[in-house]
């Protein structure tokens, strides 16, 4: 098992080194420092996971726009940092790191062979008032939402889903917000946030959501973690 980080410098000439769909940040002044942070980091994330990686991929990214008359540096694109300027603080607190592992190995939610793929296996994950809302715009009961799972799941088929940019948030004791990315089958890219329960029956979803991205947004998505199941 391979961890790739995506290393880009930072304004104060530091490093930042991201892995995309385990959300593992690390952060050094020196070269040499990001390493040994980054393997740090690795180590605390996988510290209860089933399998370890074997070895880290350091990728460096430089992003740089210069001018075609005189291949000088230039600001970057005026649309570009407006539009940055509304995203939001998306950090995961130190202490949510071990839940932020759990939760995002559990995404996309009933898309996950391991947890089950029958309806009894979704009911047993899910809260009696769960209820979701589509990309579209669409509410979805827990009926429903069972309902289209059984359909789907009665006949083989693959799914490709890309995940990245995991972060989870507290909501209340025991309640968590997480929130990603997913592209499916390369075309279509939504963003996601699930509400989930820790309770002695395990972790159960509260509520669902994906936004539909209309803009070119997808050109400037970290690197995705690609998850190929095929269903039974």
């Amino acid at each position: 098992m391979e961890i790739f980080f995506q290393v880009s410098q930072t304004n104060e000439g530091g490093y930042t080194a991201r892995a995309p769909g385990h959300s593992l940040v690390a952060n050094a002044a020196t070269w040499d420092e990001l390493r040994s942070n980054a393997v740090a980091a690795a180590i605390l994330h996988f510290k209860n996971a089933s399998i370890h990686p074997n070895q880290i991929r350091m990728h460096f990214v430089k992003d740089e726009v210069i001018a075609a008359g005189s291949a000088l540096p230039i600001e970057a694109n005026g649309v570009d940092s407006w539009f940055q300027a509304f995203e939001p603080n998306r950090a995961t607190a130190s202490e949510l790191h071990d839940i932020l592992a759990v939760l995002s190995a559990r995404e996309p939610i009933f898309h996950r062979p391991e947890f089950g793929t029958t309806r009894a296996d979704f009911e047993r994950m899910t809260v009696e008032d769960y209820w979701e809302t589509g990309a579209s715009g669409r509410r979805y009961s827990r009926q429903a939402v069972l309902d289209g799972l059984e359909e789907r799941f009665a006949a083989p088929h693959d799914d490709v889903w890309e995940t990245s940019e995991f972060a989870c948030r507290r909501l209340g004791e025991d309640t968590y917000l997480l929130t990603y990315t997913l592209l499916q089958d390369r075309v279509r890219l939504t963003r996601r946030a699930t509400i989930w329960r820790k309770t002695l029956e395990g972790w159960k979803i509260v509520y669902h959501q994906g936004t539909l991205v209309e803009d070119d947004s997808i050109s400037n998505q970290q690197q995705p973690q690609v998850q190929n199941h095929r269903t039974p």
